[in-house]
């Protein structure tokens, strides 16, 4: 840019000098100075104008480099949760570059993100061919530029979140008598800034990658492996701008499979969805709208659901799994839930008790997202243990009795997608 400046400023005053030269040359009777002088206005009018090109060339370079940075940084925040190649970063990595590249409208941008060393790291390649008319440079050919930035992530991905921050002594993730939480390769997390933000209780047992509260901890030391840190950042919730799906009609009302085998369809099921009396219920894959009533299992009923989300929308729209039922349910690969097994409505009342204590709910692959209510896992046997990974973000996670909430993380095994934006550490530009 320096150089470019003192080929332009050079050009500019050599410029100015041969203007006053030649004003007093059109005095002069002799042609052959006037030829010379013209002569001589051509190259530098070059010089000028490639000066120019430079400069504006090198602008545009620095544009799409901080673009790709961008791109970069905003692909590695998604990363921070799903950590899987079956998760394509392109269109969030696009979406940021794009909003840097608003102002230059004669661009044609390519923009590519891959993940690389073992899916640790998001690297973003721009291109982008700009038209020479809108610029108006000398050029007469596209000119072509490109960019490229490698960002990256620290600490575990968090699998278990707790979004309630009250300062009270309530715990907004909570365990008591028996139970048990494994993640082994992921982290848990409150946001609660109470001294007993998690709480693990008698012969209640914590296990993770990390765990980290916002406030404090209560609890022995044997019951967090690792040591719980305290006074965490708050991580904000991950999902907050994803959008609920369409709420339609209502296909049913007050839905019953009482006994026998039925398999069901996506639609929006008013009043709730009960199965009972040792009822078989195969739902298909789609979307489905619990609305104003809880999805309910009981009476050694069987709950099978392959690529099936569920948005819960409405007063008592809520999960009841009771102990005597088998759940087996894994998450859509694509539309407007993909990889969410539950979504609970943001308007939603707040702290609805959403009830899982089925002693059989060996899937559960995908993310369980109940931003107003809390989770309760309350049986004697392990949930989620066969899924590739299982997520949570609940305002409070409540673990009673002995279950062991079994919170896998092998994205790479699964072609379900996990949302991204959910870690302890932060994401930073390595190239």
């Amino acid at each position: 840019m320096r150089a470019a400046w003192r080929i332009w400023s050079g050009a500019m005053r050599g410029l100015c000098g041969l203007a006053r030269s030649g004003t007093r040359m059109t005095y002069d009777r002799r042609g052959n100075v006037a030829i010379f002088f013209s002569l001589s206005l051509l190259p530098l009018l070059a010089i000028v104008g490639a000066g120019f090109d430079f400069m504006a060339i090198g602008n545009l370079k620095s544009q799409l480099q901080a673009a790709a940075d961008a791109g970069a940084l905003r692909a590695a925040r998604e990363l921070r949760l799903a950590r899987t190649g079956a998760y394509d970063l392109t269109p969030v990595a696009r979406t940021a570059i794009a909003a840097h590249m608003l102002e230059r409208t004669g661009a044609n941008l390519a923009v590519r993100a891959s993940l690389i060393d073992n899916n640790t790291a998001v690297q973003v390649k721009v291109s982008a061919s700009y038209d020479p008319k809108v610029l108006r440079l000398v050029y007469k050919e596209p000119v072509q530029l490109s960019a490229k930035a490698t960002a990256r992530t620290n600490g575990f991905p968090i699998c278990a979140l707790g979004l309630d921050q009250t300062i009270l002594g309530v715990a907004t993730i909570y365990l008591e008598s028996k139970a048990q939480v494994t993640a082994q390769f992921c982290a848990v997390q409150s946001n609660s800034k109470s001294p007993a933000g998690i709480t693990a209780l008698q012969n209640a047992r914590l296990t993770a990658g990390q765990i980290c509260s916002a406030g404090g901890t209560l609890g022995i030391k044997a019951s967090f492996n690792p040591f719980a840190q305290n006074d965490c950042p708050i991580v904000a919730d991950p999902l907050a701008s994803r959008p609920p799906p369409p709420v339609g009609g209502c296909a049913h009302t007050n839905e019953i499979v009482d006994g026998g085998a039925a398999t069901l369809m996506p639609g929006t099921y008013c009043g709730g969805l009960k199965a009972t009396n040792g009822a078989v219920v195969n739902l298909s894959p789609g979307e489905y709208v619990i609305k104003d009533g809880p999805l309910t299992v009981d009476g050694k009923s069987t709950l099978n659901a392959n690529g099936v989300g569920v948005y819960l929308t409405g007063a008592k729209a809520t999960i009841q799994f009771a102990s005597a039922s088998t759940i087996k349910m894994t998450a859509p690969t694509s539309g407007p839930l993909a990889g969410i097994l539950f979504f609970e409505d943001r308007a939603s009342p707040l702290y609805q008790n959403h009830k899982l204590t089925s002693d059989n709910a060996p899937i559960l692959l995908g993310t369980i997202y109940l931003p107003q209510g809390i989770l309760t896992v309350d049986g004697n046997s392990p949930v989620g243990q066969q899924s590739a990974f299982t997520i949570i973000v609940a305002r409070r996670l409540a673990l009673m009795e002995g279950p062991n909430l079994v919170l896998n993380s092998d994205y790479a095994s699964s072609n379900v997608p996990a949302p991204g934006g959910l870690t302890p550490g932060v994401s930073f530009l390595s190239q």
